[in-house]
């Protein structure tokens, strides 16, 4: 007996199964309904925080016309449906405060809201059973992430106009030097980027706030970065082939509506699946300890199941993770009723056993009854469950890759996971059928 050193957590092994456990969850969780319900309240809510923006940038910051111009040719598709000038003279126009003011505003607020609360819907669907903030909280969260995003808006857009507009004064153009900066990340070239920028970084704050599980940033940073890049992508790859013309042709003005809900719909397709992948990053111990726990046996499982075994049936993360990959040789053995310490722990045997490779045969000492255990099972989980001393032995029959799980840890997947649970308790309410008919012979004698 020996264990297995140097293992990595990281292989081929583990992409595609995080991969199949994100796409598996992400059709369980429903989120392609999610994703329409966010584009079509992301209309909703367009208008409202744009006209927040302007409404900062013109009545508190004091910009230009030329300016919200500037703003609105950034993101031209904008100007198919709202005029920069009609938004502009409708700001300036308003000189005093009154009451229906504030309705006003507080209307726009709460219309700018729908889409933020949709946002954490989709994210309490992902992470229900890992969030814990009440939903009062989220109610608050969405009013503060609409702000958020107010601010981190106006704050861009005025540094760079104000920039822009310190460096075409007269005492900045005897400075040669600096034309670096108008070529460089002042140029249209680099402004196109801009609404990228933007994007990111609305998506790395909402996966870091909205989760309520405390991702890591770098983790959220690094879903906000595939999200925007896969998206703008697949949006390429997509309008090189949409015929837009035809759809204008055929639905006149609803056309271009048509084609920016299509957009909406794939954009939250893509930022609900990375959302999915930022849960699956975060918990994939305890789904990976699930998902091997309900494996098919060989002579049950399809063509699709077999494949489904085989993705799942070595797991490369749990094995790098525990350190507790043991190599048995044949005939010897992992655990014994008579010492009641299993060989692999020293300590009171508390620990549920995976085979990746190779037979077990466990022996029970008071029916003499013998089970066989393949790759892609689990013996030993019971006594785990029960906390009762080993009344049986686990034998290599083969020689044999055993990964040996802590009973903590095994207890905690049976709280979380309810097919787990279930199938846990079929095997329990059969250890004590058998117990009771074992008893009730041996009283019959």
């Amino acid at each position: 007996m020996h264990q297995l050193q140097d293992l990595r957590k990281i292989t081929f092994a583990t992409i595609f199964q995080s991969l199949f456990l994100t796409v598996k969850y992400y059709l369980q969780n429903g989120l392609f309904s999610y994703a329409s319900a966010c584009s079509f309240d992301f209309l909703f809510s367009v208008v409202p925080l744009l006209m927040m923006v302007v409404s900062v940038l013109v009545r508190v910051l004091h910009a230009s016309e030329g300016a919200i111009e500037a703003l609105f040719k950034t993101v031209p598709e904008l100007e198919n449906y709202i005029s920069p000038e009609s938004i502009f003279k409708l700001t300036t126009s308003i000189s005093g405060v009154n009451l229906l003011d504030v309705v006003l505003v507080l209307f726009v607020v709460w219309m700018a809201r729908r889409f933020f609360a949709s946002v954490f819907a989709a994210m309490r669907r992902i992470f229900h059973d890992q969030q814990k903030r009440r939903p009062l909280i989220n109610q608050i969260l969405a009013v503060a992430f609409e702000l958020i995003i107010v601010v981190t808006a106006v704050s861009i857009i005025f540094s760079y106009l104000s920039l822009k507009t310190i460096l075409t004064l007269p005492v900045f153009q005897t400075f040669p030097q600096l034309s670096f900066i108008f070529e460089g990340f002042l140029s249209e070239e680099y402004v196109a980027f801009l609404p990228n920028f933007l994007i990111f970084s609305v998506i790395t704050i909402l996966y870091k706030g909205a989760a309520g599980t405390k991702p890591s940033f770098k983790l959220c940073a690094l879903a906000g970065f595939l999200c925007t890049g896969s998206f703008w992508v697949f949006r390429f790859l997509l309008h090189m082939f949409l015929n837009t013309g035809r759809y204008n042709l055929i639905y006149g003005v609803l056309g271009q509506l048509i084609i920016i809900m299509m957009d909406l719909f794939f954009f939250f397709v893509f930022f609900l699946f990375f959302a999915q992948l930022i849960f699956t990053i975060q918990f994939f111990d305890d789904l990976l300890l699930g998902e091997i726990y309900l494996l098919p046996k060989a002579d049950d499982a399809g063509k699709f199941l077999m494949l489904y075994r085989k993705l799942f049936i070595r797991p490369d993360y749990l094995m790098a993770k525990y350190s507790s990959v043991t190599l048995y040789n044949k005939g010897e053995l992992i655990y014994s009723s008579e010492n009641k310490i299993s060989y692999l722990s020293q300590d009171n045997d508390d620990t549920a056993y995976y085979v990746i490779k190779g037979n077990v045969t466990v022996t029970h000492s008071d029916s003499g009854k013998q089970d066989t255990f393949g790759p892609g099972q689990f013996f030993g989980e019971l006594n785990c469950i029960l906390g009762e001393i080993r009344s049986s032995s686990a034998e290599a029959v083969s020689d044999c890759q055993i990964v040996a799980i802590k009973g903590e840890t095994f207890r905690l997947l049976v709280e979380q996971n309810p097919f787990v649970a279930q199938e846990v308790l079929g095997q329990v309410s059969s250890y004590f059928t058998t117990n009771y008919i074992i008893a009730k012979n041996e009283n019959v004698l």
